[in-house]
């Protein structure tokens, strides 16, 4: 239970760092660059959420309850370290995310969730089978699309909310986004029946 605690905020603490370099590098360059979060949290083995989602039996589903909290965790650790580095286009770049977070519909975050979560699992897909181009492509193509990513989502969540700008709508846009993920993470192996190698 100890190792799966460490490891899930691992996770999120790698995600934090690949959100932290986004905020700071912005743009395409950036989403390129965030890719370095997934690719750690491949190599170290740590507990993703979206990395687990689509390859867990269903009957395992529910470590993704504290895998997901525990993600949140990581990424609060790393917050702190985000926070120390604030600038000008780093606060831009966060302001422009919340905005788009808050004016989403819950079933727009529903929505476009599904697609990070599709995109994550075919891109861990090709690492399993010793392909890293899906993951260097999948990551910035998610993000380039705003697609949201939750435990991403997380981190940018807590450095607003270290910045003073809570709200509670933040509360309900990640849970959609947990949700859109959960399902997006599934499609794969809902479509690709018995070709799906778990």
């Amino acid at each position: 239970m100890k190792h799966f605690i460490s490891m899930s905020i691992f996770a999120g603490l790698l995600i934090g760092i690949a959100g932290l370099v986004f905020l700071h590098v912005g743009g395409l360059g950036g989403a390129v660059l965030f890719a370095f979060g997934l690719m750690s949290v491949t190599l170290s083995k740590s507990l993703l959420f979206t990395g687990k989602a689509g390859y867990l039996p269903y009957k395992e589903s529910l470590q993704l309850l504290p895998m997901v909290i525990g993600n949140a965790v990581g990424c609060l650790i790393t917050a702190y370290i985000a926070y120390y580095t604030r600038n000008e286009g780093f606060l831009t770049t966060l302001d422009t995310i919340m905005a788009a977070r808050e004016a989403a519909s819950w079933h727009m975050l529903l929505a476009t969730s599904v697609g990070t979560g599709v995109i994550v699992t075919l891109a861990l897909y090709g690492t399993r089978n010793g392909n890293y181009l899906p993951l260097l492509y999948g990551v910035p193509v998610f993000i380039m699309c705003g697609l949201p990513h939750c435990i991403a989502d997380a981190f940018y969540y807590w450095v607003a909310i270290l910045n003073g700008d809570f709200g509670l709508w933040m509360v309900f846009a990640w849970f959609w986004s947990v949700v859109g993920n959960y399902i997006g993470c599934n499609l794969p192996r809902w479509f690709m029946g018995k070709e799906f190698q778990a």
